[in-house]
Formats: C-alpha cells, structure tokens, sequence
C-alpha cells in the first residue's frame, strides 16, 4: 500500500474520531511506519464500526485511569490504563462496553491472556475481564497489498480465540448496526482479500471473515 494512501487513511481517521468541543482528535498515529501502519488500519477499524452503531445507540467516552486515561494501547495493555467507550440502548441503558486492544483473561488459565483488537464486554465487565464478560471480539490484518489473500493460519489462529473467548454471546442481539449489520459477529477484518475457500471453517468456528474493509470503498466481502 502507498504511503499517500496511508496518510489518507490517517486523516479519515482524524475526521472520525474529532471532539465535539474542541474538533481535535484523539487515538490516531501522527507518524506513519512499521507497527504504526497496522495500528493505524486497525484503530480505523473501530472508529468505522463505533460510527455506524452510532446511529442506534449513544456512545460516551470513557477515559482510563493515569497519563495514558485519553489514549488506546498500541500493544496488549491493562484494560483499567486505557480509554473505552460505554454504548447505551435507546432508552439510556448501558449495554456494552467497547474496548481496544486490552488484555482478556481465560479463567481456566488466568495467566494467559488475549488481547482483541476490538471487544465488546458487557457494560458491568472489570477493569480485569475474562471470557464470561465477552460478547464479540474482532481481529483486523491490516496487508500491504489489498489483493493478499487472508491465510489460513490466521484464520485458525482467531478461530482458536474465538474458542478461547466462548464468543459470540447471545447478548449480541442488542447490538443495532445501521449498514454494517453482517458485522454483528466475530469478525477477523481485513483490507485485503477473504479466503474464500475456508467459508465453511468458519461457520464451523463461529467468525467471519470481512475482507475489502477500505476506506475508500462502501462494499466489503463477507465469508462465513
């Protein structure tokens, strides 16, 4: 992928995750390169995905607990250090919380922990969850190339996650998307393509895969 095409993926990210009262943003990258590429697609991600359920739930911002209570992990991280988002029904309800990159325990093996690019917990759910407290997870593969086909490797490897995590929770049915409804699901998210041939693996393992999630694209693909 391009570095200009990086950069435009930047300040669309800008654009969706700006303040109400001051119009700066918050959470994206200022630097492209290396780790920061995958980052910066993964936290594009969620801002598009945050945007949608938008339009059916309220969503408020939840800072953490430190210097970094305004900002969202790059790497697997505390849950309690790092920002959140709490998303309400249309009644005021808190449903479910929304987190990036934090660290979920297994409880048969606590000291093993999983960190999803985006979970949703529920609204109640500690600053130190295990899988009990999971509702959804997803993954992003941000590819240099859009054309580079998911491997099978990875998909097994979320599949085995997805285990882990004993997801998707029947609460998940409270979860109103506006467009992106087949993304009410484990989702393993990619800019490149879907492997097409593993379709039933993964209905058998309960994810989907979603490939051509681009910025500049309003189509994706769906596999699962």
């Amino acid at each position: 992928m391009a570095i200009s095409k990086v950069t435009e993926l930047k300040q669309a990210i800008k654009k969706l995750s700006t303040w109400e009262t001051t119009d700066n943003a918050f959470g994206y990258i200022k630097k492209e390169g290396g780790r920061k590429l995958s980052y910066i697609y993964e936290f594009y991600c969620a801002m598009r995905i945050l945007k949608d359920l938008s339009k059916n739930h309220s969503i408020v911002f939840i800072p953490g607990k430190g210097a970094t209570q305004f900002c969202f992990p790059k790497a697997p991280s505390k849950k309690a250090n790092y920002a959140s988002f709490l998303l309400h029904d249309g009644k005021g309800n808190p449903l479910f919380q929304v987190t990036l990159g934090t660290e979920i325990s297994i409880s048969s093996s606590p000291k093993t922990t999983y960190a999803a690019d985006i979970s949703f917990q529920l609204h109640n759910a500690p600053d130190d969850p295990d899988e009990t407290h999971v509702v959804l997870i997803f993954d992003s593969k941000y590819k240099t190339k859009n054309s580079t086909t998911l491997d099978i490797s990875i998909i097994r490897e979320f599949a085995k996650c997805v285990q882990d995590m004993a997801t998707p929770k029947s609460v998940k049915s409270k979860l109103v998307f506006d467009k992106l409804t087949d993304l009410n699901a484990n989702c393993l998210i990619t800019n490149g393509m879907t492997a097409d041939d593993h379709e039933q693996y993964c209905k058998n393992h309960k994810l989907v895969q979603v490939g051509e999630f681009n910025w500049d694209r309003k189509k994706y693909n769906i596999i699962g």
